[in-house]
């Protein structure tokens, strides 16, 4: 009893020392941002001199470590001419952990209707923006929007794994039937389950096609980042670490999460030298007065590095039932204590999407689905592997544009017996400033 005392009193500590550290150190970070605004300012005479970029670099680093990474925004709009027409995000549905976000062009033409499911592992949803841009030319967008764990009351209760399979049910049966669910990495487990249930409980809402990008359907294979290190370190040495009390301060406070910046240290530890490099890369580029690489670095760590708490239960049961004991691929899989009959489920059609060199989910883990739906008619079943793309690329940059993208819409299109004179107008929509640089990405190993 004792040590438990001491254990919980060490969860509450570590988030408390983390805050405290942020908050005393705002006013030091304000500083050294507006010394590198100024010695960046165009107004500046000096600007670009030797010395003055010197001093912009040595404020704008500290700067950037101390800076505090809130929420980005979604920034969708489409290239009309010479306008451009900003695409709005509106709330359709609101829970407690999560938003239904939807984003539509209004030009009045009828396009099927796409739920995205966005990972829950510590990035915000805009992760997912370039998703978002590319699908909105070409269907009714619906987007899951979790929110930061830090944010929602300890009176809403728990969220689990099974209170994310709910949810997705939920906003499924909110859009109603013929609705195409496309899950995003971590999201492929519970869409796998959602979609079962539903088929068990005779929803009319059951996707009509589902399309699991760079999910861990099978860790066993190809081992990946996360599920090498789950060979070695016990289950029980993530429970006992990584559970944080968020601290008072927020509407969250007294809550147990898995804290975002455990995550975010969580994936610089598993490949900290392309980061190293990449910070080497910006003293080079801002001492040479490279003002486009500055901004991609910038663009790509403002997204990065902003990253949310996640509800302790549903950490530690995603950690346990999809790395640890495999409970899809080997039939453990349980829903609300009853077992899940994925073998039930033949009203939908499946497309898995891997990324040649994911480190994160190596080609297999995803295609481990189809076996899983066994009772899926074969010719239902679709696998496509990206070449020259890594996690990140399975949804987001040029390759995902240009090569996955086209791969899903058109078994989208298939689905719903969509020829070509009934296709939506299709228009160049792009993402804001928060999309992230692939050449970045690719040094950090996510492309």
């Amino acid at each position: 009893m004792f040590h438990d005392k001491i254990r919980r009193r060490g969860s509450r500590l570590i988030y408390l020392a983390y805050e405290t550290l942020c908050r005393s150190t705002r006013p030091l970070a304000w500083l050294l941002d507006q010394g590198h605004q100024l010695a960046r300012d165009d107004r500046n005479p000096l600007k670009d001199t030797l010395p003055m970029r010197a001093m912009a670099t040595a404020c704008e680093l500290p700067a950037r470590s101390l800076k505090d990474y809130g929420k980005p925004t979604f920034e969708v709009w489409e290239e009309l001419g010479d306008q451009d027409v900003v695409i709005d995000g509106h709330v359709v549905a609101s829970l407690p952990f999560a938003d239904l976000l939807n984003f539509t062009e209004d030009d009045g033409a009828e396009r099927p209707k796409v739920l995205i499911a966005a990972a829950l592992s510590g990035h915000h949803a805009t992760l997912l923006q370039d998703t978002v841009s590319t699908f909105t030319q070409d269907f009714d967008t619906y987007i899951t929007d979790w929110k930061d764990a830090r944010t929602v009351p300890p009176e809403a209760g728990e969220f689990g794994f099974d209170d994310y399979v709910e949810y997705l049910i939920e906003f499924m049966e909110e859009l109603g039937p013929g609705t195409h669910m496309v899950a995003t990495c971590q999201a492929a487990p519970p869409a796998m389950v959602a979609a079962a249930v539903m088929t068990e409980r005779k929803s009319d809402c059951v996707p009509a096609s589902m399309t699991l990008r760079g999910g861990p359907v099978d860790t066993r294979i190809g081992g990946g980042l996360l599920g090498k290190a789950t060979e070695y370190l016990p289950f029980a040495l993530f429970e006992k670490l990584n559970v944080q009390t968020v601290p008072p301060g927020h509407p969250g406070s007294g809550r147990k999460v898995y804290p975002g910046f455990f995550q975010l240290s969580g994936f610089i530890s598993l490949n900290p030298k392309p980061h190293f490099k990449q910070y080497w890369n910006f003293i080079r580029n801002s001492l040479k007065g490279d003002d486009e690489a500055l901004q991609k670095f910038r663009d790509f760590y403002d997204e990065y590095f902003a990253v949310l708490d996640m509800s302790d239960k549903f950490y530690l049961e995603t950690l346990r039932k999809v790395f640890f004991e495999h409970h899809i691929p080997t039939g453990q899989m349980e829903f609300r204590g009853k077992l899940v009959d994925f073998a039930a489920v033949d009203g939908l059609r499946l497309l898995s999407v891997e990324g040649a060199n994911d480190n994160f989910c190596p080609p297999g883990q995803t295609m481990a689905a189809h076996a899983v739906f066994s009772g899926v008619p074969e010719e239902d079943h679709k696998n496509y592997i990206q070449n020259g793309v890594g996690h990140y690329g399975v949804f987001s940059g040029s390759k995902f544009r240009s090569g996955i993208y086209p791969v899903i819409r058109d078994f989208v299109w298939e689905t719903d017996g969509i020829g070509d004179d009934q296709k939506a107008p299709h228009h160049t929509v792009v993402s804001g400033e928060s999309d992230l640089p692939e050449e970045v990405a690719e040094e950090v190993g996510l492309v």
